[in-house]
């Protein structure tokens, strides 16, 4: 298996790559990827998340909304990857949930911007300084 702390910040990776380096999903397209019960990292993209890796919108499928409650119970922090083409996934480093949010307030605006009637909930995370 590949070693998480091999990723480089900005290095371009595939869904398969991502897969067999955290476990989780490899089918379904989940934006959540767990292994058991263990959110292991993000897979976001921007069109339907205009502002992530900081802020993810969080669609109404009870998948969907499952999975973002999963990682507010477990909390911590975890490796984020953003989409950039087909199959290709830019890793951007580790980040912290900070806060899931169901307040309309908090992400109305932001679904309108990318084009959204399907928003129930934000997730919010904050980039973690990793350490040299």
């Amino acid at each position: 298996m590949n070693s998480i702390e091999n990723l480089e910040i900005g290095h371009v990776y595939t869904h398969d790559f991502i897969c067999k380096t955290f476990g989780g999903d490899a089918k379904g397209g989940t934006y959540l990827p767990q292994k058991q019960l263990t959110i292991v990292c993000g897979c976001f993209t921007t069109i339907k998340n205009p502002e992530a890796p900081e802020c993810v919108l969080v669609g109404s499928g009870p998948k969907i909304l499952g999975k973002a409650e999963r990682l507010a119970n477990q909390g911590g922090s975890i490796p984020v990857f953003l989409k950039t083409g087909i199959n290709q996934w830019v890793y951007k480093g580790r980040y912290e949930f900070v806060s899931l949010s169901r307040n309309t307030a908090d992400f109305e605006a932001r679904a309108v911007v990318a084009d959204r009637n399907d928003v129930v909930a934000a997730l919010f995370f904050r980039k973690v300084i990793e350490k040299k």
